[in-house]
């Protein structure tokens, strides 16, 4: 699809240029006092690691353990009204941090709002394959990722900017209202429930839960796609959290840090707007050669440390933006791909059972990252997950050009 043509087509209908316009408060609410969270927490309250470890728990554990039943709900419900809903429940429990008078208080709290958010993010895309025609679903999801990828990038910033005003209180506030406004702008959005099949009705409010991980092993594309996604995030999260380990050993300081942090945002921007618009023509092809460029780039960077070279700071962001580039070339197909293989009447269910999946995989790579890191260096842990990247591109990239042919 040449130029911009695909985006200009898709905000040109209603209900997806309404949808994209509610994503832009509701993703900004996601982010905006991830600050001062933390600035409450530890500057505050004097908290330490634990804390800031449950604190983690708190914010991944809800898509596990909560996600996969609520999406039953998400399935059964009108769209328009889980999302209002959602958006109205997230509001709540943000305002309530501001009287929250303890640590646990507020890491329940937070807990809370993970959970009403892993029911909000499937209805969001069942609304999106509502409304969108086929052929331009990967445009839809490349403009919801990159307006996600600019929340990220924007929003600690900007509740990181807002405490040098106001106390963390204050920013919970701002951020409550902007879930209010989300809330206001899916209000009249009327997206019907889609006609459910008799045998998903079978085996009760478990059957029914059950039923997202279970749309895996009927579709022999969703399972791939599913599992290239938990081997990339695994090996992703094996080097996610040391990327400030490696730049000292590079000889960059804490200001190279926060620019390759918004490197590594922009090319995530980029690459999501420029995966929408291929998405939808053979999504495990591009997810597998942006996972062996991807790949090939961080092993790159961690021996070029490994051998004791001197990096300057535009060239490791420039790393940073193609990594975190082909990391979007992988997200857009892989949600791309779920929607259109999966009937509507389980689309939640099966967004929620992969997100499942992939959050077990984000919480126990790291931890198996530090110990490689501890024994046989930080770049040790790069190269590992590079390796892990390249392998599973190459892989990915040879099956389906062979199966082409």
């Amino acid at each position: 699809m040449p130029g911009g043509q695909g985006y200009r087509q898709l905000l040109g209908m209603p209900m997806p240029r309404r949808l994209a316009l509610a994503a832009l408060p509701a993703d900004f609410a996601d982010w905006l006092d991830y600050a001062a969270v933390v600035a409450l927490l530890v500057f505050a309250w004097g908290e330490g690691p634990l804390t800031l470890a449950l604190f983690a728990v708190a914010l991944s554990s809800p898509y596990v353990i909560i996600g996969p039943a609520l999406a039953v709900l998400v399935d059964r419900l009108p769209l328009g009204r889980v999302m209002l809903w959602s958006n109205l429940g997230r509001a709540a429990a943000t305002f309530l941090l501001i009287i929250a008078p303890n640590s646990a208080v507020v890491l329940a709290l937070v807990f809370v709002r993970a959970a009403i958010d892993s029911a909000f993010g499937p209805a969001r895309q069942s609304a999106i394959k509502a409304t969108t025609p086929v052929e331009l679903l990967g445009v839809a999801n490349g403009m919801h990722q990159a307006i996600n990828q600019i929340s990220k990038i924007v929003g600690p910033a900007l509740g990181g900017a807002l405490l040098a005003f106001m106390p963390a209180q204050s920013v919970f506030a701002v951020n409550g209202g902007l879930s209010i406004v989300a809330a206001a702008l899916v209000i009249g959005i009327r997206l019907p429930r889609a006609e459910r099949e008799v045998e998903d009705r079978k085996g009760g409010f478990l059957g029914e839960a059950m039923a997202g991980f279970a749309e895996f092993g009927r579709s022999r594309l969703l399972l791939v796609a599913l599992v290239f996604s938990s081997v990339a995030y695994f090996s992703m999260f094996l080097y996610d959290a040391l990327i400030a380990l490696l730049m000292t050993e590079l000889g960059l300081d804490a200001t190279a840090f926060g620019l390759s942090i918004s490197a590594s945002g922009l090319g995530g921007l980029i690459g999501a707007l420029l995966a929408g618009r291929v998405a939808g023509w053979n999504p495990l092809l591009w997810m597998g050669a942006a996972a062996l460029f991807g790949g090939l780039v961080t092993i790159a960077v961690a021996v070029a440390a490994l051998a004791g070279l001197s990096i300057d700071i535009a060239l490791f962001c420039a790393a940073m933006l193609l990594m975190g580039g082909s990391s979007a070339f992988m997200l857009v197909p892989y949600r791309t791909a779920i929607q259109s293989q999966t009937h509507p009447d389980r689309l939640a269910r099966v967004v929620a059972a992969g997100e499942a999946v992939t959050t077990v995989v984000m919480l126990t790579a790291p931890f198996i990252g530090s110990v490689v890191a501890t024994r046989w260096g930080t770049p040790t842990a790069f190269i590992v997950g590079g390796i892990g990247l390249a392998v599973l591109g190459l892989v990915t990239v040879v099956v389906r050009l062979i199966r082409r042919n």
